[in-house]
């Protein structure tokens, strides 16, 4: 399935991704995420795609999923996070992670491309020019990023290929790689 992904440079662009813990998916899916989709969309928090994390040299606990979604603003975002029928099942979504990484701001663009469900992907966190990827977006930090794990940072996107699988086998300082499958839409 090929899906149409969309960029706005009106808007905030978010990388997040994360683990489930074991046994508390239908925590996550069946009870957290329910009560905070009519709050996601009170405060313009946009999906621009979710996918499945085959393969990463992230340390620690692997990750399973991630998403790139849009805020309307950095303020929506730090308000829906402050908003008390968020904090209320907060622990709902803490309790079912092992691993969770968000607030991750980059600079967007207008730009739309298609992907394909059936193809993995490169999604690369470097300081370094990543030779011989393909960019589907090359996007900096912001400076305003919630978090600043990524200063100085740009995140890639391409199609997986054999310079992919390198800078993956290097395991480079200050660069992430993730290897990822899109998700086809739930609805």
């Amino acid at each position: 399935m090929t899906l149409q992904l969309t960029l706005q440079s009106n808007f905030k662009f978010e990388f997040a991704f994360g683990k489930i813990a074991q046994g508390k998916e239908m925590q996550l899916f069946g009870e957290y995420f329910p009560a905070i989709a009519p709050l996601i969309a009170e405060y313009g928090n946009q999906q621009v795609g979710t996918f499945a994390i085959i393969a990463s040299n992230i340390k620690g606990s692997a990750p399973e999923m991630g998403a790139f979604t849009h805020w309307v603003s950095e303020e929506k975002y730090k308000a829906f996070y402050s908003d008390p029928r968020f904090i209320k099942v907060k622990t709902l979504r803490d309790d079912s992670l092992d691993l969770f990484s968000e607030g991750h701001f980059f600079n967007s663009s207008d730009h739309s491309f298609e992907v394909s469900t059936e193809l993995d992907y490169a999604v690369v966190i470097s300081k370094a020019e990543l030779i011989g990827l393909t960019p589907m977006f090359n996007l900096q930090l912001e400076n305003d990023s919630p978090k600043q794990t990524y200063i100085g940072q740009s995140i890639t996107l391409s199609l997986w290929d054999d310079h992919a699988d390198k800078l993956l086998a290097a395991s480079l300082a200050d660069t992430e790689v993730f290897r990822i499958r899109f998700n086809a839409p739930t609805s």
